[in-house]
């Protein structure tokens, strides 16, 4: 019984992580590919922001995710307990905005995950990234 649980436990958490590293390497691929991004496109994909702030250095939008967390939970008889592998995780998206077009994108992001830095991120980043792939909004 303890054999069975574990034979889906392993591909299960391999499975957890890798989809982790994926969203990890799209917030990575964010950073660079939305730098140029119109401010008035970047609410369009992003939405509006939980916090802005100015500065001398420019416009700061500030967006704060905290994803539902995913995971696996495997009873073990022997133990008479639960053995759990999961991703909570939660994010904070900066973009640095200067004459009204985005110049700097910072996460600060905290993840239970080896590998995983930033993989909450993502999903603010995504949209914005399926637009500019489509070309219905431009960097500049």
């Amino acid at each position: 019984m303890m054999r069975l649980a574990f034979a889906w436990l392993l591909p299960s958490a391999l499975a957890l992580g890798a989809c982790s590293a994926r969203d990890s390497a799209v917030a990575e691929d964010g950073r660079e590919r939305l730098v140029g991004l119109r401010a008035d496109d970047l609410r369009l994909c992003a939405g509006v922001p939980n916090l802005t702030a100015q500065s001398a250095g420019g416009e700061f939008w500030t967006y704060d995710r905290t994803p539902p967390a995913a995971g696996v939970s495997a009873p073990v008889p022997v133990i008479g307990g639960s053995l759990s592998v999961s991703a909570g995780s939660s994010c904070r998206v900066t973009f640095q905005l200067v004459d009204g077009k985005v110049t700097r994108i910072g996460y600060s992001a905290a993840s239970d995950l080896p590998m995983s830095q930033n993989s909450a991120c993502a999903p603010v980043v995504q949209g914005c990234l399926r637009l500019v792939d489509t070309n219905e909004v431009r960097r500049e």
